[in-house]
């Protein structure tokens, strides 16, 4: 995790960027980290922004340009509430600054404040059923989008899809504090999951599309009746289930939800919008489960306390695999 002074040195950088925009600055704070660094930027007529520097280990130029040109579309379908990506003045929305303050070269995106609270706390039947207006309102805004060719999303085919992420589980490092059924339930379960994802994308190559990708209730926004969507940075190419069972995935363990009313209500939102992805029980447990497995290799470079979430999760995956009788273990 970057400590306040790497907020610091951040700080220098992000003074930089901004003298790209044609914006009279009048305050930027730090706001928070959230895998990116944010900061809070306010112009002399009161208007605010979010810059976000972008973390090298959670995205790639690749990555940035793919989620300009998703905000960009989506914002033109004019379907969906979401920030603008503002453009610096030679035109440009991604920004790599150059800085004694850091080691290496920061990229960076300038997008207007979208006002509200977070879904999480603010959930309700009715917020259900418009997550899944929502969501489908995202898929419709972007089903027969052609992706320009200089364009390269991530897809997410297996359970490790970031760029350079590997099974780190596996590193010596990490023995002292990870049990023999933590490496048994992963072992097994992983080449299952990477069969799973893969075969998806080979038995739907037409139907592939841009997605959000990362629709958790955080990233949702909250403002009088309405609900509005931000941090478009995990978009990628897949399928309109990937979106849906990420946004469920949230509610499937929760004490406070029904997950079967949350379920319904959401799908009951959806086909108001437009028909369901065709899929089953199974497809929607094993999208969730490769995010846990995803999960459970992550956490263990972000948390200096990983034990709490691997000891909820690893029974979670096993219920997975008895669910539906695989066999693994």
């Amino acid at each position: 995790m970057t400590t306040n002074h790497g907020a610091e040195s951040f700080l220098e950088v992000a003074k930089l960027a901004l003298a790209r925009y044609d914006l009279k600055v009048k305050d930027v704070s730090f706001l928070v980290e959230a895998t990116n660094m944010l900061y809070r930027v306010e112009d002399h007529s009161g208007n605010q922004f979010v810059l976000k520097i972008f973390e090298e280990e959670s995205s790639t130029i690749e990555d940035n340009l793919a989620e300009v040109f998703l905000m960009n579309h989506i914002a033109e379908k004019n379907l969906v509430l979401l920030p603008s990506v503002l453009p610096a003045m030679d035109g440009s929305f991604v920004q790599v600054v150059e800085s004694k303050a850091t080691e290496q070269p920061k990229r960076l995106a300038l997008y207007t404040w979208l006002e509200g609270e977070d879904l999480d706390g603010n959930e309700n039947r009715e917020r259900f059923i418009q997550l899944g207006e929502l969501i489908a309102k995202l898929h419709e805004a972007t089903y027969g989008l052609r992706i320009p060719e200089h364009l390269s999303p991530k897809k997410w085919d297996k359970v490790f899809y970031y760029n350079g992420e590997s099974a780190i589980y596996k590193n010596a490092e990490y023995e002292p504090i990870l049990s023999s059924e933590y490496h048994e339930v992963m072992d097994a379960i992983i080449p299952l999951l990477n069969e799973g994802l893969a075969s998806y994308y080979q038995k739907n190559a037409e139907q592939l599309q841009l997605i959000h990708a990362d629709l958790n209730p955080w990233n949702v926004r909250v403002s009088g009746d309405r609900l509005s969507v931000l941090d478009f940075e995990e978009a990628l190419l897949g399928l309109p289930i990937h979106d849906i069972a990420i946004a469920l995935y949230y509610y499937a363990y929760e004490d406070d939800f029904d997950f079967e009313e949350v379920k319904g209500l959401f799908l009951q939102g959806y086909e108001q919008v437009r028909p369901l992805p065709p899929f089953t029980d199974f497809d929607l447990d094993l999208f969730m489960t490769a995010r846990r497995v995803n999960f459970l290799n992550y956490i263990l470079t972000v948390s200096e306390d990983p034990g709490e979430y691997i000891k909820m999760s690893i029974p979670r995956v096993k219920d997975f695999i008895k669910k539906y009788d695989l066999k693994l273990l």
